[in-house]
């Protein structure tokens, strides 16, 4: 049976335009993330054969993480496709010293890091990840024992944040298996280049997939592990909503806490309650990743006998028969210069028209604490109050707005709003 390009290209095509046509904004360009590999270099061709009606910027990003000889010349060889095609092309280089860690996890941050910051703040990121790769991942997270928001595996669209923007990442080719890619590229006469680490048993993604054929024994192939994924997209949509009726219900955001009646939330399914705990500990710390399942049931279950918790770049406390989750003063000790628009803690923006010249901004802490007049100090909790940011000129308190009704300085949160952020994470 002879390959149907048009086919492919049209399915492709819907996709984006669709996706397109749900934004309440037109981005400022569209970020295509494109290696030597298989995957990504048809995705390369796919974008090329979209209409692009509205003729938004394009951009290809390659990026070189210096790990392997022969990462320059597959860079330089996407630029040369790019080249042909008439699309602009950047390479993006990651200076690193020796990895410690997890290499794969080192590298991931990195290339998502690059890529944000070589594309305008309004662009999307537009990633060749396929069936194969959501299936590989269902089976990873399976083996790990992950529940419904690990095992519904990659969205189509998600969110992430590297610096003080976040960046939504979309991924047209979940719907196509590599196979089907391949013969895009065989179609166009190109070939691809294949990463050798493809064949190293020691990547935990290697043996996986080496993994299906046995699975296709028992008659479980890529397309019903895919259809599973699927169900568990929409259970966790299903019960991410349930959590967001419940933040509506009983719960606020004050100060940048986020607030829940302690009676209420008691009375909430455990998973209700895993979810608004670590979706409140992940907005309010700014961390990339949710918290361990068992660092949020220790939590839960310190909520429930109103004992403080601190964890994830936050503190969780029993105040006035709420359960409040606020910024931890030890994980925000960082200090910046003021001016007009600054951000601090990716979380606050000072608006000022004052000259802000040898101020800086820090959190509060225990020692501004100690200058605030002693009959304003009671207006916000104490663990609270402390980790808010304050003005400084050295060690001096010059002003705190948050107890100031008639201060020129004001910080604004400048985050999305947490129920906008539950069910987009």
């Amino acid at each position: 049976m002879s390959f149907d390009f048009d086919l492919i290209s049209t399915k492709f095509n819907k996709k984006i335009d669709n996706f397109l046509g749900r934004l309440s904004y037109s981005p400022a360009a569209l970020g295509i993330a494109v290696s030597g590999g298989s995957d990504s270099l048809s995705l390369l061709y796919l974008i090329n054969s979209w209409s692009n009606k509205k003729n938004l910027k394009i951009i290809i990003l390659t990026v070189d993480h210096n790990l392997r000889n022969g990462s320059a010349d597959e860079a330089r060889y996407v630029g040369e496709l790019c080249n042909k095609l008439g699309l602009e092309h950047k390479t993006l280089f990651w200076d690193h010293d020796e990895i410690k860690g997890n290499l794969s996890a080192s590298a991931r941050e990195a290339r998502y890091r690059l890529m944000q910051n070589s594309i305008p703040s309004s662009a999307i990121l537009i990633t060749g990840h396929t069936l194969d790769d959501q299936v590989e991942t269902f089976l990873m997270r399976l083996r790990r024992g992950s529940g419904v928001d690990g095992l519904a595996s990659m969205a189509e669209q998600s969110h992430l944040s590297f610096g003080d923007n976040e960046m939504i990442i979309f991924r047209p080719l979940l719907d196509f298996e590599r196979l089907t890619l391949r013969n895009v590229l065989k179609f166009h006469k190109v070939d691809w280049i294949e990463d050798p680490t493809n064949n190293d048993q020691n990547f935990e993604r290697v043996r996986v997939r080496d993994l299906l054929a046995y699975f296709l024994e028992l008659g479980i192939d890529k397309n019903t592990i895919s259809r599973t994924t699927l169900l568990m997209q929409n259970a966790k949509t299903a019960l991410n909503h349930f959590a967001l009726e419940c933040y509506e219900k009983f719960g606020s955001c004050d100060n940048g806490d986020i607030i829940f009646d302690f009676d209420e939330f008691s009375r909430q399914p455990l998973d209700i309650k895993r979810r608004l705990i670590s979706a409140a500990q992940k907005w309010i710390s700014n961390q990339k990743y949710r918290p361990r399942l068992s660092q949020v049931d220790a939590l839960i279950n310190s909520v429930d006998e109103k004992i403080t918790f601190s964890g994830s770049g936050t503190i969780c406390y029993f105040h006035d028969s709420s359960i409040k989750i606020t910024r931890e003063l030890n994980s925000c000790l960082n200090e910046i210069n003021a001016y007009d628009g600054v951000i601090f803690d990716r979380r606050w923006k000072l608006i000022t028209l004052e000259n802000c010249k040898g101020l800086t901004i820090r959190c509060l802490g225990e020692d501004g604490y100690t200058f605030l007049d002693p009959g304003m100090r009671n207006k916000i909790p104490y663990k609270t109050i402390i980790a808010l940011p304050a003005l400084f000129k050295d060690k001096k308190l010059i002003n705190f707005p948050f107890i100031d009704p008639v201060s020129k300085f004001r910080f604004n949160l400048c985050k999305q709003p947490f129920n906008q952020f539950l069910l987009d994470h």
